[in-house]
């Protein structure tokens, strides 16, 4: 039996995002790109579109699969360097501009979410796609800045291992 992927550590469910698929990299020698902090949850979300139909000579429905819609959704504390960006000519742009800066400009942001952290060889998906769904909320009961984070991915997720 396969052993439970558990995250308690806190330092084993990572998201990196960059322009590039190289600065969008989790490996331990990552610099480029951004590395989304404060994260409080993370949804995966694959799913396979089915169209349904009905005929006079059945009983029962038939159904054919369409392509996946694949999507990343969390939820993150606020940081000010990921959500404006660092704006210090880094050479990502995902980087210089945050969160907010790259959904703004509809930039295509590519991703690595890894499911057992940093270290050579731990298992992520892969892909890239566009941030939406940014909406930070702030609270007297909840005195932080948190906010949803959407990436619709465009295409398939690729499954990997960090190198």
């Amino acid at each position: 039996m396969a052993t439970v992927i558990n995250v308690s550590a806190g330092n084993e469910a990572v998201l990196g995002l960059g322009d590039s698929a190289s600065n969008a990299s989790i490996a331990a020698a990552f610099t480029d790109g951004l590395i989304v902090p404060y994260m409080q949850d993370v949804t995966i979300n694959n799913s396979t579109g089915v169209f349904r139909w009905k005929t006079l000579d059945s009983t029962a429905e038939s159904a054919a699969t369409t392509p996946a819609t694949n999507q990343l959704t969390l939820n993150v504390v606020v940081d000010s360097d990921a959500f404006f960006g660092v704006d210090v000519g880094s050479n990502d742009t995902v980087k210089d501009t945050g969160l907010f800066g790259a959904s703004k400009a509809k930039t295509r942001v590519f991703f690595e979410i890894g499911f057992q952290g940093r270290d050579s060889a731990s298992k992520l998906l892969k892909g890239s796609g566009f941030i939406s769904g940014l909406a930070p909320t702030v609270n007297m009961d909840a005195p932080v800045w948190v906010t949803p984070v959407t990436i619709e991915v465009d295409g398939d997720l690729t499954e990997g291992a960090v190198a």
